[in-house]
């Protein structure tokens, strides 16, 4: 499990998430594994700490219900909770992550099995783009071996790995609560830039317009479109808008979505900017040079 209930103040409950709980100092973790249920069934639940034999840190109960969720998880609950693990590794690990762009995002349309040419060569060309900037982002590292840099490199010599993910996956890790958003991880966009993950990763309900128009991550969840789908609207946030008139026909072949219904709930994640509309009452995320690659969204 990776949440838990804690009545320890049984006036005021509170959910845990395993990645705030394990940090917790010894005597208040102590203090409050007697108090933790399961978030489903309400049934008793523990604690575990990491093991040394590579074990990581986990809420557990063997009191579950037969029927409750987290005794019998589905399918994609479990591989959102190997790619959250997945994501946390890294942040535990490792100095850097470069974001893959470049990772196709294939309609599930039946009319369409593959994308167009056009498509394909142009996903090939960012792929090769991002490839040269993993290769020139490990090498910049070993070649300041020796010298501390700003990227996080310590004098001892222990060079940072740069790990790669596609936004599918960073997106599920933030929405299932990992430490991602306030980590100091390097995150590198391109060659050029990189950025530590506290300062890039933005939720929806906290966006701003920043200095020099800026981009940032921004991240959340979809309460409704309008119905023209030139309007995506966050669940967040009402005063913020996501305009995609400029994309619209790519954003729904490539998303497989038909109508305003298909995009309810649906989790998203995008690199962009934020700016104020002319009366300064709402906000608007424009994407990064209205270039999809730039642009996930997780349907329910």
């Amino acid at each position: 499990m990776l949440d838990a209930i804690c009545t320890y103040d049984k006036t005021h409950p509170k959910i845990y998430s395993i990645f705030e709980f394990k940090l917790l100092p010894e005597t208040e973790i102590d203090k409050l594994r007697y108090s933790l249920l399961c978030p489903v069934c309400k049934q008793k639940a523990y604690f575990r700490r990491a093991s040394k034999d590579g074990k990581q840190a986990c809420f557990g109960s063997r009191y579950h219900e037969k029927d409750c969720e987290e005794f019998n998880p589905s399918a994609s609950k479990s591989e959102e909770e190997k790619q959250l693990a997945e994501v946390e590794q890294i942040i535990l690990e490792q100095d850097s992550l470069l974001i893959d762009f470049s990772k196709p995002v294939i309609s599930r349309k039946k009319s369409s099995q593959t994308e167009p040419a056009e498509e394909f060569e142009a996903q090939k060309e960012r792929h090769t783009v991002q490839e040269r900037y993993l290769t020139k982002a490990v090498q910049s590292s070993k070649s300041n071996k020796a010298k501390p840099q700003s990227a996080g490199l310590d004098e001892e010599n222990n060079l940072p790995e740069v790990s790669k993910q596609g936004l599918a996956k960073l997106l599920t890790s933030l929405l299932r609560g990992s430490s991602l958003a306030s980590s100091d991880l390097w995150i590198y966009t391109s060659e050029k830039h990189k950025w530590r993950a506290k300062n890039l990763f933005v939720n929806i309900k906290d966006a701003q317009p920043t200095e020099n128009n800026a981009p940032r991550m921004y991240w959340g969840t979809i309460s409704h479109a309008d119905k023209t789908l030139n309007w995506l609207n966050p669940a967040e946030d009402r005063s913020v808008g996501l305009p995609v008139s400029k994309y619209r026909e790519q954003l729904l072949s490539r998303f497989d979505i038909d109508e305003p219904t298909d995009v309810e709930g649906a989790g998203f994640i995008l690199f962009g900017k934020c700016v104020f509309s002319k009366d300064k009452k709402r906000k608007y995320i424009y994407l990064w040079g209205n270039d999809l690659q730039y642009f996930y969204l997780s349907k329910v």
